[in-house]
């Protein structure tokens, strides 16, 4: 499985490196609810990208891959209410953020 990104690149199914902790994931989309803002720029000044973007604390810096349910993402984004062992994962709509709700102890791993 892969998966294109904006960039050309291409995000495979990867191998996880080492254990992070077991993470909540919550998602979201480009929209004011969400982000406050609707132009769809990360932090990091990338364009966000479902099946790539994720957004976490200042503890991960940008540009680190980390390895969730056996995809690569790509911190990109960071969020005030992301604290401790929390990911948003970015997806394309509002109706999708909320219907994949909440996902609890989910095992992270740093991309190799």
């Amino acid at each position: 499985k892969t998966q294109t990104t904006s960039r050309g690149g291409v995000l495979k199914a990867s191998e996880p490196g080492d254990f992070q902790g077991y993470f909540t994931l919550t998602y979201y989309c480009a929209c004011q609810k969400c982000c406050g803002k609707t132009n769809g720029i990360t932090a990091w000044g990338t364009k966000a990208t479902a099946g790539r973007t994720i957004a976490t604390s200042s503890k991960y810096a940008f540009g680190n891959k980390l390895v969730i349910n056996g995809y690569t993402y790509v911190v990109e984004d960071r969020g005030g209410a992301i604290k401790g062992n929390k990911i948003d994962v970015y997806v394309d709509s509002h109706s999708e953020a909320l219907k994949l709700g909440v996902k609890r102890d989910v095992p992270v791993y740093i991309g190799k």
